[in-house]
């Protein structure tokens, strides 16, 4: 039987169809780059993604890891192709298990995407931030990005109930 038929004979008796549609990309969606990145270690849900493997050992680094909790994974791009275990970001977040994505800087978000950042890359919430250095030295950056860590809907920590 045609298909077309056959939807409009059980549409004709009371059931709804349902229909798969086809993903087609727009122009204005944005487009994952072939960038790759280094993940290091971590077991977390938490991908957190920096300009460079030195700012993962920075100060700010460390306290913004002890304020997440739950073993977040560092990244970083690679740039030179000398990661040797390099993955794109949606790779890393299916492999890892991620839920939430922060990026920091927009020259990181513009290493990983071509045109806005989406809101979702696979399982995972990204949220784009002000880079690491920018975060250290300002006050305002800084309870911005408190701010942010804090919306569960921006994949940030989810409130106690009382």
């Amino acid at each position: 039987m045609i298909e077309a038929r056959r939807r409009a004979y059980l549409e004709a008796m009371g059931f709804d169809v349902w229909v798969a549609r086809v993903a087609t990309r727009s122009a204005e969606q944005p487009v994952s780059q072939s960038g790759l990145l280094v993940v290091g270690p971590g077991q977390g849900s938490t991908l957190l993604v920096c300009a460079s493997a030195a700012e993962t050992a920075g100060k700010f680094a460390a306290d913004l890891t002890r304020a997440l909790g739950g073993d977040p994974a560092w990244a970083w791009p690679d740039r030179d192709g000398s990661g040797g275990d390099s993955l794109g970001l949606e790779a890393a977040i299916g492999a890892r298990l991620i839920t939430r994505v922060f990026i920091f800087g927009a020259d990181t978000a513009r290493w990983l995407f071509v045109g806005a950042v989406p809101e979702v890359v696979g399982s995972a919430t990204v949220t784009t931030l002000d880079g690491l250095g920018e975060l250290a030295v300002r006050g305002a950056a800084k309870r911005a990005l408190w701010r942010r860590l804090q919306d569960p809907l921006r994949g940030g920590a989810v409130p106690d109930a009382a």
